[in-house]
């Protein structure tokens, strides 16, 4: 008989950190907001509260528009070490912090795993998943809650980026009354709002709009102009200050249009292999489609990784989302 993995309690959560003498919270490959500012409110909500020894695993450089947040110095490349606990939060698998990751996991006597991907598969030795949620900051900030946790400024301020930029500024089907009642409550707790959406989103440089404006422009439509697919390569980038990441956010471009269902950034990462980033709108599984590539996420947002040349990698996908989808495309 298989047994279901279930959640555990607040209490047996809160009970495992107070026990544990050295605790280590990871970060994940191409962190996001969610991720980063999960990481940095468990770290400081822990430390403030019941004055810890913890510390944050630094595995992939930060998001660019993630820089000014004055409380990522809590998140450090460290060699590893052994560790009483070793917190997941925001990851979907247990590889997903890559080789850094195994080599903390290896030498933690346990493990808490924190997140809201429905790909998660419970690997922890102590679960806290809601598919659900909109964000993982989201469900920390409930589970503080429950912890009966002071939540200070800075704590606040990382729970709102997560929360906000997961969202897509609460966009996202997602986003319910709890969590805009959760930010709600963060403003009341200092977070501070107005700073922080000025530069997450009013901060904007010419040259990065202008290097998004060429990969729009190029993209390629399929299925009716229900689909789009662009592409962003090593090459682009070439003589440039700009890096990938500072226009990933082209991915919801199209989608954001009237009439398209799908929008599909992928970039290369490598000679011949792709990350890709999947958007759906209305009725497109998106992380059920990147499930065939070892890859998952969300209902509306997901990604994957595939090998082969441009074409090709594009041709495989849209090969499983019309195999999905006969009636649609």
């Amino acid at each position: 008989m298989v047994m279901m993995k279930m959640n555990n309690s607040p209490e047996e959560i809160l009970g495992l950190i107070k026990s544990s003498s050295k605790i280590g919270v990871i970060s994940h490959k191409n962190p996001d907001g969610d991720n980063i500012g999960s990481t940095i409110s468990m770290i400081l909500g822990i430390r403030e509260n019941l004055d810890k020894s913890i510390f944050g695993i630094k595995v992939d450089e930060f998001p660019k528009n993630i820089l000014f947040l004055d409380t990522l110095v809590n998140i450090k490349e460290v060699s590893e070490q052994d560790l009483d606990l070793l917190i997941y939060v925001d990851c979907g698998e247990i590889d997903r912090p890559g080789d850094i990751g195994e080599l903390f996991r290896k030498r933690a006597k346990k493990i808490i795993n924190i997140d809201h991907h429905k790909t998660n598969n419970f690997f922890g030795d102590l679960n806290y998943v809601f598919p659900n949620m909109s964000s993982t900051c989201e469900i920390i900030y409930n589970l503080f809650k429950e912890f009966n946790f002071n939540i200070s400024k800075d704590v606040a301020n990382a729970l709102l980026i997560g929360i906000n930029t997961d969202t897509y500024r609460f966009l996202y089907e997602s986003s319910t009354s709890s969590t805009l009642r959760a930010c709600a409550n963060l403003y009341d707790l200092g977070a501070n709002k107005d700073y922080i959406y000025k530069k997450l989103y009013q901060n904007n440089c010419f040259e990065v709009e202008m290097m998004k404006n060429k990969l729009i422009a190029r993209a390629d439509l399929y299925f009716n102009n229900r689909v789009a697919v662009i592409g962003m390569f090593e090459s682009d980038f070439e003589g440039t200050n700009l890096t990938m990441d500072m226009v990933d956010d082209i991915v919801n471009y199209y989608r954001d249009i009237n009439g398209f269902e799908v929008s599909i950034l992928f970039k290369e990462i490598n000679h011949n292999i792709f990350k890709g980033s999947i958007r759906s709108k209305e009725f497109v599984d998106v992380s059920k489609v990147c499930s065939y590539f070892n890859g998952g996420g969300h209902t509306r947002a997901a990604g994957c990784v595939i090998e082969g040349n441009f074409k090709t990698v594009v041709n495989l996908f849209l090969e499983k989302l019309k195999s999905e989808y006969p009636d649609e495309f």
